[in-house]
């Protein structure tokens, strides 16, 4: 017997039918566009190579990556289709791009320079996806920039343009005057570059729909989408959840479950964790010791916010290995974050964070598993 994989330590699990659900509704509402899922951050938290397989079996059309090192791991799983490096990249990763044909956003001027003398140097060719900083002052070429990119350009022999884009900051809230600004600023100049450089438009991908973009903004849909967050099915917050839920009723993917470690009975007055600030209020108090704490992504910053998982509450502070729950436990496993527990919007807000950052910090001790079931 594995022992490894028997003992019953705490698991992710990601269902395989919530991820097809929501993969259905996000090619309803984009009727007939491409889609790219971001996997970066080890697929929001969920693992590249677990959910590898459902994107071959789904006929995903992209996967998106923050850096080459991600598309690499891709390839190497064995991934056929595009790769969009979504993030900016530095010189000495060129080689990256042309080993495992990952595309690349161009988000810096200097980049089309230095493509093309490695280009020339190795007799290799780079697809490229021009990225616009319209708004998000992140990375992503400037208006002010469109003239002498487009230039560059031009005596570019070893990059080809396979698409250009940008990305909302605020598409979040419908109707709003910034990201329609956006949206029009994105068509004038996508047109301008595809006119200077004799491109075929039907050759060049357009794309701009994050998660909220692609709800709330279909006019920003173009030839493809990019959902991040909806696709593993969750919202920013619990007030989104709420107002969205019902037009768009992702499904949440993921699910940590864990049976706990030790059953105890706690005297009146006995401190719980550290700080000690919870006290029993009173003898033979039943508590439940569960294997995993902030170094998982239980936010340490739920101790003390009377937090409930399921129907459990949390007693004192998270700790780096162990939560303390109180309740009459016995040896099966209990929903902790998803499921019947607590959810990830709801362990974002009260954390003072976001389901994003939830799911990107679950951590790498917990084995993760794609499976048939609906949470």
């Amino acid at each position: 017997m594995n022992s490894e994989s028997a003992a019953p330590y705490p698991s992710v699990k990601i269902s395989r039918p919530a991820l097809a659900h929501n993969l259905r509704l996000l090619r309803r509402i984009n009727q007939g566009s491409k889609i790219l899922i971001p996997v970066k951050a080890n697929a929001y938290g969920c693992g590249i190579h677990v959910l590898l397989p459902f994107f071959q079996d789904a006929q995903v059309d992209y996967l998106g990556v923050a850096n080459p090192f991600e598309g690499r791991i891709l390839r190497e799983g064995g991934w056929d289709k595009p790769i969009l490096n979504l993030g900016g990249f530095f010189p000495e990763a060129i080689d990256l791009f042309s080993d495992y044909q990952i595309e690349i956003s161009l988000t810096d001027l200097w980049q089309i320079d230095a493509l093309q003398s490695h280009g020339l140097k190795h007799d290799c060719r780079y697809q490229i996806h021009i990225k616009l900083d319209l708004g998000m002052g992140r990375i992503g070429i400037r208006d002010s920039q469109i003239d002498e990119m487009i230039n560059r350009l031009k005596n570019a022999s070893h990059l080809k343009v396979k698409g250009i884009f940008t990305h909302f900051p605020s598409a979040d809230r419908p109707g709003e005057k910034k990201t329609l600004e956006q949206i029009e600023s994105f068509e004038k100049i996508a047109s301008k570059i595809i006119q200077h450089l004799s491109l075929k438009r039907e050759n060049v991908i357009l794309h701009t729909a994050n998660s909220y973009a692609t709800i709330n903004y279909p006019e920003s849909h173009y030839d493809m989408i990019r959902p991040g967050i909806l696709f593993y099915g969750y919202f920013h917050s619990v007030a989104d959840k709420k107002e969205l839920g019902k037009k768009f009723p992702f499904r949440g993917s993921v699910k940590i479950s864990a049976r706990p470690i030790s059953h105890r009975n706690l005297p009146a007055g006995a401190g719980v964790s550290y700080g000690s600030i919870f006290t029993v209020p009173h003898d033979d108090f039943k508590v439940g010791v569960f294997p995993l704490g902030y170094a998982d992504g239980i936010p340490r910053a739920l101790s003390g916010n009377n937090i409930y998982f399921g129907e459990y509450p949390l007693l004192g502070r998270v700790t780096m290995d162990q939560i303390i729950l109180g309740g009459d436990f016995n040896d099966t496993e209990y929903d902790l974050l998803g499921g019947k527990g607590l959810q990830i919007e709801e362990a974002g807000e009260f954390s003072a964070s976001f389901s994003y950052e939830i799911l990107c910090k679950l951590g790498n001790r917990l084995r993760r598993r794609l499976v048939d079931e609906d949470f």
